[in-house]
């Protein structure tokens, strides 16, 4: 039996199930609502009413369970909300809305670990791919607490690891494959799509064989087209093709000044006091750049065309947002997360953390 958990595998499976067995075990214990708070975290309850109306006006607004002003029997901003994840939900409804929700959401993480530990195992960049891998389950704080309720980030992430995976090992039909999992998981993925157009231009431009190189990024068109199949099924749902674009107007949080989450009081800056937002501008910033030192310029192109619209969010979460710069940051700062030291402080500071997210999920529910 003890073999069985010399497996690096083994071991981020145990990690994860002791670690949310505390998490969850918390609720269950002390809440005489057991797992409501779980259940009710944002933006869990959106997915469930994109899974119970299948983005139907009508249908949402009868369904309304949370009481949005924003839902009338005419429009909603439930586009805004990517398919895939609320169709899974829809697919295990049998055991129950919310509970399928969470279970996906879960499996999801459990498989981010394992896929980012073979990421790091592929690229060779470390001799203890489990140390590197391990402080995953609990940086960043705010990763964890969205890879613990209701979302779409752990299997967009799933994803992205994959995509990098592949093509890292140039296996395009498979990258692109799961960059358009990725993609019609949550709308972001279109900049990472960016990322990999400049990488093709710039092989067209240096190439002797151009026919070739279009033949091997010919399989990245699976994007566009998962981007029109969700647009068409937007357009079967609502009677309206470009509902994500009028879902996400009624936030704006895309501006054009840089820095915005940093003019507090004003819509979505609740708070002053935002110094982890510069100090996530200036690690994720870094990460990406180290991506050129370590050689691996790919990624280094893809990290940064999705690291730039970050500065012109205008939005308190930049942790949240920035969840999928977490592989790059892996990545780059191997070398420190390698070392014994860093798993000990994790663990010994894993209560912060599990105190952080208990009281930011407190406060951060539908009713």
């Amino acid at each position: 039996m003890l073999k069985i958990f010399k497996h690096d595998w083994s071991k981020l499976i145990l990690a994860f199930l002791v670690s949310t067995t505390i998490f969850l075990g918390y609720y269950l214990i002390t809440k005489h609502t057991k797992l409501d708070i779980v259940y009710k975290n944002w933006d869990g309850p959106g997915y469930v009413l994109v899974a119970k109306s299948l983005y139907d006006p009508a249908v949402a607004y009868e369904n309304n369970f949370f009481n949005s002003g924003d839902i009338t029997p005419e429009w909603s901003w439930l586009p805004a909300h990517f398919p895939l994840y609320p169709l899974l939900i829809r697919a295990f409804s049998f055991l129950g809305y919310f509970q399928a929700m969470l279970l996906i959401s879960l499996g999801f993480t459990l498989a981010a670990y394992l896929a980012l530990y073979e990421l790091i195992k592929s690229l060779k960049i470390t001799k203890h791919p489990f140390l590197v891998t391990f402080p995953f389950i609990f940086l960043s704080p705010r990763w964890f607490i969205v890879s613990h309720v209701g979302n779409s980030e752990s299997a967009f992430v799933f994803f992205i690891i994959l995509f990098l995976l592949y093509l890292h090992k140039k296996d395009h039909k498979k990258s692109a494959i799961f960059l358009a999992l990725a993609q019609v998981t949550r709308p972001h993925a279109i900049f990472f799509a960016l990322g990999l157009a400049i990488i093709a231009l710039i092989d067209f431009i240096k190439s002797n064989n151009r026919i070739q190189v279009v033949k091997t990024y010919l399989p990245y068109l699976l994007i566009p087209a998962s981007i029109l199949v969700v647009f068409t099924f937007y357009y079967f749902q609502t009677g309206n093709f470009w509902a994500f674009f009028e879902a996400i107007s009624l936030t704006k949080n895309l501006q054009t000044i840089p820095f915005a989450t940093f003019t507090f009081p004003s819509a979505n800056i609740e708070t002053f006091w935002q110094e982890i937002n510069a100090a996530d501008y200036v690690i994720y910033l870094a990460a990406a750049l180290t991506m050129f030192r370590k050689k691996f310029w790919q990624f280094g192109i893809i990290s940064l065309t999705f690291f730039i619209p970050l500065i012109f969010l205008h939005h308190t979460d930049i942790s949240r947002y920035a969840i999928p710069m977490l592989p790059f940051a892996f990545i780059a700062f191997s070398e420190m997360l390698e070392k014994k030291e860093l798993t000990l402080a994790t663990l010994l500071m894993s209560p912060a953390i599990y105190m952080y997210a208990i009281n930011f999920m407190d406060h951060n529910h539908g009713t």
